[in-house]
């Protein structure tokens, strides 16, 4: 890689910025990116797929397209890395060349899933582009991971969180759009986690998953390491130097063709070997060694006499410091006392002691006070229906056996208690006898349908087995 052929252009930048130059690098070279990772990505995707069906292991084709993902990184990066430099590869040309993207060491780097780099796309071009391996590798990257890491491992984090979100909404659709008859029998969280969906539904959406999102994350990281090696090796600078070396090559040539025609060149001396002068010029103290070192220093660094006389009043600002540390402390204390008489006021998470149970003064519209009711409560219904006062020998019978239920067998029964309430709560034994009187009332009170004088006597009759 040159950086004179570069097709970017090279400035010192911020890590967050350098990462959007990852991205604008892929909006122009999207075509070129995506159509040879399609087809990598599609072709181990189905192989994936064969191999877990031979095998009947449905899972193993996800995980070996997960597996993977650092062959089609290299695929991504190789393209991106030859259109900055000002080759856009085709899918043929890359395809026929897979020594120059799948070398540098791929298979050691595949057995390291075991233990993920979460800075993955930042060390790819250093063991793809630059080919370096082994503690040769190590050392480049700590050289330029400095100040540089950080940012790759979010750029890891923003982009697992990405691919989690595209997969879950592939699944979820794929689910959604199914017959209704494929997930009935699930709740609607399974089915928005794609339960529903089938093995070959989840490894479709997973290859499109890293079909999108694994480009971006390639970008950046490669952004990132080009923007390090500018910050480092001053290719910016470079590529200025050599641009206005061409600018004025024509004039140079003009002027030398000049000056050899005013004065005949004399004999050629022997030339120099650059790498003899430049081991030279790296002898002197300046290109000596560069480390990073964190001393604590005073703010004024000047000598005792150097530095501003006290002033006459220097004291008054002594006693404005103090009493401005002491307004701090005040504040402080003003606001933990507010925050401790909040957390008094507030209510306790303990539950409050239940109100002891009250019997209600009536339900439905009928008193069930006992003092309300007859001494004999069945004798009084009979007789009333023997009158032809069917309806109120029933409501005399309901208002007797709600007021039993209440005052006698210890039924907590409520004023807001529905009629099925009450035969949910009743005793079972009593709640054949119930029902029935219940029905009665209902066809009485609410569709006005007046009972047989005969079904009253019977419940009159009943009711001891409350």
């Amino acid at each position: 890689m040159q950086p004179a052929d570069i097709a970017v252009e090279l400035r010192p930048r911020s890590a967050w910025e350098a990462m959007d130059l990852g991205l604008a690098m892929l909006q122009r070279w999207w075509r070129a990116v995506l159509a040879p990772h399609a087809v990598v990505l599609g072709a181990v995707t189905l192989a994936a797929w064969a191999l877990a069906e031979w095998l009947q292991r449905p899972g193993l084709a996800l995980l070996l397209v997960w597996w993977l993902k650092p062959l089609y990184d290299r695929v991504v990066l190789h393209v991106l890395s030859r259109a900055v430099f000002g080759e856009v590869q085709g899918v043929r040309k890359v395809l026929a060349a897979p020594r120059e993207w799948l070398g540098s060491g791929l298979f050691v780097y595949l057995l390291l899933r075991l233990w993920p780099d979460l800075a993955r796309s930042f060390a790819l071009p250093v063991r793809q582009l630059e080919g370096s391996r082994g503690r040769e590798a190590r050392e480049r990257l700590a050289l330029l991971g400095r100040r540089t890491r950080g940012s790759a491992v979010w750029l890891t984090i923003v982009c697992m969180h990405f691919e989690a979100v595209l997969y879950w909404s592939l699944l979820t659709v794929t689910t959604l759009l199914a017959p209704a008859k494929a997930y009935e029998a699930r709740n609607f969280l399974e089915v928005l986690a794609g339960a529903g969906a089938a093995p070959g539904g989840q490894v479709i959406a997973y290859m499109l998953t890293v079909l999108v999102v694994e480009p971006f994350y390639v970008a950046g990281g490669f952004a990132l390491y080009l923007n390090r090696r500018t910050l480092l090796e001053g290719w910016d600078l470079e590529v200025a130097l050599r641009r206005l070396a061409e600018r004025h090559a024509a004039l140079a040539a003009a002027v030398l063709v000049a000056l050899g025609a005013l004065f005949p060149p004399a004999p050629a001396h022997a030339q120099k070997d650059p790498r003899t002068e430049i081991a030279e010029v790296l002898k002197a103290p300046e290109f000596g060694y560069e480390r990073e070192t964190m001393v604590w220093q005073p703010r004024d660094q000047r000598a005792p006499d150097e530095r501003e006389p006290r002033r006459p009043f220097a004291f008054a600002g002594e006693l404005a410091r103090i009493a401005e540390l002491l307004m701090w402390i005040a504040a402080v204390a003003v606001v933990a006392f507010l925050i401790l008489q909040l957390y008094r006021a507030l209510p306790r998470l303990a539950p409050e002691p239940r109100a002891p149970y009250r019997a209600p003064e009536a339900m439905f519209g009928l008193e069930l006070a006992p003092e309300t009711l007859p001494e004999d409560v069945p004798a009084a219904a009979a007789a009333l229906a023997g009158q032809g006062r069917l309806r109120e020998a029933l409501a005399l019978l309901y208002r007797g056996a709600l007021s039993r239920l209440v005052h006698q067998r210890g039924v907590q029964l409520l004023a807001s208690h529905t009629e099925a309430e009450v035969l949910g709560l009743a005793p079972p034994e009593c709640a054949p006898y119930l029902a029935r009187l219940i029905e009665a009332w209902r066809a009485c009170a609410y569709a006005s349908r007046a009972p047989a004088a005969d079904a009253v006597q019977a419940l009159a009759r009943e009711y001891a087995t409350l």
